[in-house]
């Protein structure tokens, strides 16, 4: 009974003592959070080296591009005390404001994306499309290219992307390639319609595909998406909900 209430009153000191100095223990304060107010830049768009806002991180992340995505990046970075550095054409592009720094210039061209590398630890994409050839001659060099060039490549490529998962067990609407009207009107029979056509290439929110609700709509579908010699495929027509996740992994895969 005695150890008892010993334990009932040493708890009582130690709940009183954590409330009293609750406010000076936990004073949680969010110094790398990116601000767009916060920022001024220069001529070459670099922002301060203020350890306030973009932590402590030396190696510098590059991503080529900087829509919403790579601004969506910038946001969790900065958090993360990761410096993001961005290459995009535009210069009021959508990850500027919170970027450590931005460099103007295309992604898509060879020389411009070496130039960008040099700046960086690591390279990144926020989008796939980008110049393979150039990621795969990086990497040759010792730059660091996550995902890597050959990642890439199969992601440009939707059909070759649908191949890549249904190897690896992921569940997928039924798709076949297709590459003349007879195969397509085999599909239509295969699996019913409405028929979901879609481009290999180039395909993202939505574009590059087309819907056809029978078979006499098959021959216009194709067309919009500039025929077969664009490289087109067929999917199953499946209901679904748009579910856009990001996360982030170390170099042992964590």
């Amino acid at each position: 009974v005695s150890i008892a209430a010993d334990n009932r009153n040493r708890n009582h000191r130690l709940r009183h003592s954590s409330s009293s100095s609750s406010s000076k223990l936990y004073n949680p304060t969010f110094g790398c959070r990116a601000s767009c107010d916060s920022h001024e830049t220069d001529s070459s768009h670099r922002k301060d080296d203020d350890s306030s806002v973009h932590g402590l991180s030396k190696k510098i992340v590059g991503v080529l591009g900087g829509g919403q995505l790579g601004r969506m990046l910038c946001q969790a970075a900065s958090k993360m005390a990761i410096k993001v550095m961005v290459l995009d054409p535009s210069e009021n592009c959508p990850a500027s404001a919170l970027a450590y720094d931005h460099m103007v210039g295309s992604f898509d061209d060879s020389a411009t994306v070496e130039e960008f590398a040099k700046r960086c630890g690591v390279l990144t994409v926020e989008t796939e499309h980008v110049d393979v050839a150039t990621l795969e001659k990086l990497e040759q060099q010792g730059i660091d290219c996550e995902p890597k060039a050959s990642t890439i490549r199969i992601i440009q490529d939707k059909y070759l992307q649908k191949v890549h998962f249904s190897r690896h067990g992921i569940p997928l609407p039924e798709f076949m390639e297709i590459n003349n009207l007879e195969e397509t009107k085999r599909a239509g029979e295969l699996y019913g319609y409405p028929l979901m056509i879609k481009s290999k290439r180039l395909a993202y929110d939505g574009r590059g595909n087309a819907v056809a609700k029978s078979e006499g709509e098959l021959s216009s579908a194709i067309d919009v998406l500039g025929g077969f010699g664009h490289g087109l495929y067929v999917e199953k027509w499946a209901s679904f909900i748009k579910l856009g996740v990001g996360c982030h992994r170390g170099k042992r895969k964590r």
